[in-house]
């Protein structure tokens, strides 16, 4: 049973700005960094593939029953909304919990105003998000920006690391296990293979 399964999207259609890439590809990249982190700091991970379907996703994280699901993903509206928000299907429980965690770490990364925790539920007509109703763990939904606009899309290119490793923060404050800075060298290495990279 591993502590946290992490579901970077799967939407492979959806494109962003600035040489983003795909919302996949993209958020595979910070799925790395948090993976790595979350290892590094002893926990054990378990990750979605990007060939699943979303259905396939949520069969594969209530087979392998972790303590939390995490599912990272970027947003798009009209080009010019901007920002991080987080999801969780209802408040009350430890999803909520854990996506406040996380939060207060996205919103002191991101250069905007950002968007706050919300209830997945009350998404999509009240249908809600299907990741979040329909995985047994307590489940996360987070959006680190919109990359259909310019500016979002050329930050979160910028600093892949820094989305990943501020997202580990928050999932290692749920487990109670303080972050430990890596080494300078390793820092430098991440940065310069992930940030600024662009898909086109």
């Amino acid at each position: 049973m591993p502590d946290v399964y992490i579901s970077p999207s799967v939407q492979h259609f959806n494109i962003g700005q600035n040489g983003y890439g795909s919302e996949e590809e993209r958020m595979n990249e910070v799925a790395d960094i948090v993976e790595y982190e979350l290892q590094r700091h002893g926990l054990t991970t378990a990750r979605n593939d990007p060939s699943m379907t979303l259905q396939e996703v949520v069969a594969d994280s209530n087979a392998l029953n972790p303590t939390v699901h995490v599912a990272i993903h970027s947003n798009a509206a009209d080009g010019n909304a901007r920002g991080s928000e987080i999801y969780t299907h209802r408040f009350g429980g430890e999803g909520e919990i854990l996506a406040r965690d996380i939060y207060k770490y996205l919103e002191n990364l991101t250069p905007t105003n950002d968007l706050g925790v919300k209830e997945g539920r009350l998404s999509f007509n009240g249908k809600g998000m299907y990741e979040l109703k329909n995985t047994a763990a307590p489940a996360v939904l987070m959006e680190i920006a919109f990359h259909d606009n310019t500016e979002d899309a050329q930050f979160v290119i910028d600093n892949v690391y820094e989305y990943g490793r501020e997202i580990s923060k928050g999932i290692l404050d749920y487990f109670g296990i303080p972050y430990n800075q890596d080494t300078p060298e390793n820092i430098s290495y991440l940065q310069n293979l992930y940030n600024g990279k662009n898909f086109n």
